[in-house]
């Protein structure tokens, strides 16, 4: 079974393609479960522009469209998810907007550390005054306090912060092993993310030394393309199931209202 759990449709600002063209190129792909996960609208002040998420008054069409999507298709299993951002002072409204919905998959991301989007391109000279480990140090944290927190079913892209090339120097392996563990206390799945063969680091999120970690703390880990267009989805899952397999993984998961349902390799 081909799962890919994490996808975005043009509603967030910075991607393109309906929810009907996401099923339609899951069909073609082979992809048997396809999560739509739409960016959760931002705390005001954190968009401005418009870029990284839904409009707040766009989160019940949002819904509608997806679940209306998943009532007409057959070929491929359509659920209804949402990526959310771990920004701690607005996590309960977050949450609160997010119970009131039907979703499958809540997913956890941290894209923000205080108001730096570190990830974005048009962020990436705010990089040359920081100090890498710090800004690494700073991301773990976060990362497994949102994986802690019992708002997210998945933590997304693990370690995204490394998505331009910048990598602290020396060894990683005790990092990597406290953040495996960590999240192994908290239940939460890891995605295994294609999305970063296409960016600057040119590899799986995660590297396939924290994915062994997280195999050994038998972190669940589940799959996604992490798609912005239609023609992205299913991107490099292949990949992905690879370094699963070779980091010990006998299986992956997806989640359907929440519950978690797991998948042999």
């Amino acid at each position: 079974m081909l799962i890919d759990m994490h996808t975005h449709t043009y509603r967030c600002g910075h991607a393109e393609g309906s929810a009907l063209e996401y099923a339609y190129a899951a069909i073609a792909a082979g992809v048997d479960v396809l999560g739509i996960t739409e960016h959760h609208p931002l705390p005001d002040g954190y968009d401005p522009l418009g870029v990284y998420s839904m409009r707040p008054g766009e989160l019940s069409d949002y819904v509608a469209e997806v679940r209306s999507v998943a009532g007409s298709i057959t070929k491929t299993r359509v659920l209804l998810g949402i990526e959310a951002d771990w920004i701690p002072e607005h996590i309960t409204q977050v949450a609160d907007s997010i119970s009131k919905h039907p979703f499958d998959v809540v997913m956890g991301a941290v894209h923000f550390l205080d108001e730096w989007t570190f990830d974005d391109p048009e962020k990436i000279d705010e990089w040359s005054g920081r100090d890498v480990t710090d800004v690494w140090q700073s991301y773990f944290s976060a990362f497994t306090r949102a994986a802690s927190s019992g708002h997210f079913d998945v933590m997304a892209h693990p370690d995204l912060v490394k998505k331009f090339g910048f990598r602290p120097p020396g060894d990683m392996t005790k990092l990597y092993a406290d953040v495996a563990g960590a999240i192994a206390d908290t239940g939460v799945a890891i995605e295994v993310s294609s999305a970063g063969l296409r960016k600057p680091c040119a590899e799986l999120y995660p590297s396939d030394e924290l994915l062994a970690a997280f195999a050994r703390s038998g972190v669940p880990a589940t799959t996604g393309s992490d798609a912005h267009k239609p023609s992205e989805v299913g991107f490099g899952l292949d990949r992905a199931i690879e370094s699963l397999v070779a980091a010990g993984y006998g299986q992956v998961v997806y989640f359907e209202e929440r519950e978690m349902r797991k998948v042999s390799l």
